[in-house]
């Protein structure tokens, strides 16, 4: 998501805290024999969840458990598209790719991951995969492909660009450790700090609209058209992850509500999905204040770690993050191209 100013976004990370990633990472297990069979490119079937999952992992450098996938699938909406495929050599999985929905891309895009095992690369298998994702894009009538390349790998990047992808945006996540001693947060005079605990029904659509506002003026919104109230209720009120008491709203003194900062509780922690703040009040440090008081909540639950993710052109947030003490992790290039 891309914000001018002061605003947190994630961009995939919704999806078990990762990046979508088109690379060939490292492979560990065992190695096919020398003179290997020929590839086919098969559907995917969820009987193969666990082989298909491994190589998912090894794209998006993550280690989601089989429940967590699985979990995941089973509350895919049906009205999203998401299509599967996978390259199978000598009877196992050497590669998988993946067509999919995805918020944060144009109307029309669809957000594209694929993996090869290194041990069967230059064999077919991501060559296929590709084709049939180009044939399975073509049959939906995609406008054009995302993905994302992990930011310290020049060979996918370079793979990616060679079939027409082109560099659109750089983001990366951090991480906080919360046992770090922070300040009490400090607000301008007449603002205070409320949850959406006992929120009623109106205040919920007030929280939905807000978000609206704050999220189409990021970087990774630009040139792009609003949510739908659907999509901004699915990553607020409705989001599963979600705590009332860690969606939290910066108030005037006159009832005005001039930033939000949502966390979601993952695997590892806290996720900072989002924070903004309105344009009437920035450089009031109310992103600051925000953030400092989702920290200490998520302290006082017992939560040892906060991440996020940001682009690389929110300088604002950016700097923000750093007097927090976040620590910059890997990063990833958003590839696009279009069809």
């Amino acid at each position: 998501m891309n914000w001018p100013s002061v605003s947190d976004n994630v961009f995939p990370v919704r999806l078990g805290e990762g990046h979508n990633t088109i690379r060939t990472p490292t492979y560990t297990g065992p190695m096919p024999p020398s003179s290997p069979g020929p590839v086919t490119i098969q559907p995917y079937n969820p009987e193969n969840a666990a082989a298909f999952l491994r190589l998912l992992n090894l794209a998006r450098g993550q280690d989601t458990a089989l429940e967590a996938f699985l979990s995941q699938d089973a509350n895919w909406p049906a009205s999203q598209i998401r299509e599967r495929a996978v390259a199978v050599q000598e009877g196992r999985a050497v590669g998988m790719a993946e067509l999919r929905h995805f918020d944060y891309l144009p109307a029309g895009w669809l957000l594209f991951t694929l993996a090869v095992d290194p041990a069967g690369r230059r064999q077919g298998s991501g060559a296929g995969l590709y084709r049939w994702a180009q044939q399975q894009a073509a049959s939906l009538g995609a406008a054009g492909l995302g993905g994302n390349v992990l930011d310290h790998d020049t060979h996918s990047r370079g793979w990616a660009e060679r079939r027409g992808f082109a560099l659109h945006a750089h983001r990366f996540a951090s991480q906080l450790d919360l046992l770090q001693v922070q300040p009490a947060p400090e607000l301008p005079p007449g603002v205070t700090i409320r949850d959406m605990t006992g929120a009623t029904p109106a205040e919920w659509e007030r929280l939905v609209s807000l978000y609206g506002d704050l999220l189409t003026d990021t970087p990774d919104m630009a040139g792009q058209p609003r949510w739908a109230p659907e999509q901004l209720r699915a990553h607020t009120r409705d989001n599963p992850r979600a705590r009332a008491d860690w969606t939290l709203l910066a108030v005037s003194e006159t009832g005005e509500w001039l930033g939000l900062c949502q966390g979601v509780q993952i695997s590892t922690g806290i996720y900072n999905e989002f924070t903004g703040v309105i344009p009437a009040a920035r450089g009031l440090g109310l992103a600051r204040g925000l953030k400092l008081e989702l920290i200490r909540r998520a302290r006082a639950a017992g939560v040892g770690l906060m991440r996020t993710n940001n682009h690389a052109a929110n300088g604002p947030m950016l700097r923000v993050n750093s007097r927090l003490g976040f620590v910059q992790l890997s990063g990833s290039w958003e590839m696009r191209r279009t069809l």
